[in-house]
């Protein structure tokens, strides 16, 4: 229940941030310095949430590889 709620969390971040930009490119266009600012913020929020994404995924192939590594040594030592 805490994953799917942390996903959600995450999914919430990356919609805010890419409003962020489409707010961002609006004030550009109106105040530079605001949209500016605002663009670079939204950028932060999706750097960030891309870091945390990759940072799982890096995990994620790390425990599979050490699964598999662990099956191949199993899987070698029971055929003799």
């Amino acid at each position: 229940m805490l994953k799917n709620l942390l996903g959600v969390l995450e999914a919430a971040v990356v919609f805010g941030g890419f409003a962020g930009l489409v707010t961002g490119m609006y004030l550009l266009a109106t105040t530079p310095l605001l949209g500016a600012v605002a663009m670079f913020a939204s950028m932060a929020l999706l750097l960030s949430s891309v870091a945390r994404l990759s940072k799982a995924q890096e995990e994620r192939h790390e425990c599979d590889a050490g699964r598999e590594r662990f099956s191949r040594s199993r899987a070698g030592s029971s055929g003799k």
